[in-house]
Formats: C-alpha cells, structure tokens, sequence
C-alpha cells in the first residue's frame, strides 16, 4: 500500500459519537439531546449529572478542515445570544480542524464567551481543549 493515500478523515457522526461517549465517561451524560438530520439548532446539547453546567456544541467532521473550522464556529456564534446565561459552548472537530480553531480563535475571546474546542482523532479520541490551550494573545 502506498504510503501516500490520504487517510479518511473521521465523519461528523462518528465526531457526535466520539463526544457522547466523552461526555458519559466525564459525567456530562445526563439526558444528552442529539440533533439529527438538518433539524435547527446545535449538535450535542449536554448536562452535567452532578452540577447541571450545560455544553451545547457543534460537530464537524470530513476531511475539509479550514471549512469545519468556519462553519463550526459560525453556528455556535450564531447560538450563543439564543440561549440562557450559564452555558458552555462548543466546537467539536476532527484533530486538524481542531489545530487550526486552537490557534486562530483568541483566547480573550473564547474566555470571555466560554468556549472549549473537542479535537477528535481518526480512532475517537477526544481531547477537551480550554481557552487556556488556545494560542496566547499578541501583545
């Protein structure tokens, strides 16, 4: 096998599914709502089971990573006055698509707005990516 075929990038339902089963070994597995299909509104909408803290975040998947990034980032700016007060949002990406949120999006920024980034490997891995992860502000 040729060592330069592309490696298929992980779909965005197995990004939805990598999240879940992130959020119910991280105890955010209390009643999750799944958006399926082209319904409106965000992808995964997640309660914590001890705290009540919510994620509402929206996936990506595919191999278009600077379009998973804008997109993504799009719909979840566009949710964020439509929601109550108290709630964490985020992006959910393939690993790539993730590295470039991590460092154009700024850290005042996602702070400010409570914005976390789920980088997801091609095998499921799921890393949580805080503001403190994202690239330091220029001076």
């Amino acid at each position: 096998m040729s060592q330069n075929k592309k490696e298929k990038t992980i779909s965005e339902e197995n990004v939805i599914e990598s999240v879940l089963d992130w959020a119910y070994k991280n105890s955010y597995g209390l009643k999750p709502r799944i958006k399926h299909g082209h319904k409106h509104g965000v992808d995964l909408e997640l309660n914590h089971e001890k705290t009540k803290h919510k994620y509402f975040i929206e996936c990506k998947g595919g191999p278009h990573h600077e379009v998973n990034f804008v997109y993504s980032l799009g719909q979840i700016i566009t949710r964020m006055n439509r929601k109550p007060l108290g709630v964490n949002y985020g992006i959910a990406l393939p690993t790539k698509s993730a590295e470039i949120a991590r460092k154009r999006i700024p850290r005042a920024f996602a702070t400010r707005n409570k914005l976390t980034i789920f980088s997801v490997s091609n095998s499921g891995a799921v890393k949580r990516l805080t503001p403190s992860d994202f690239k330091k502000e220029i001076v």
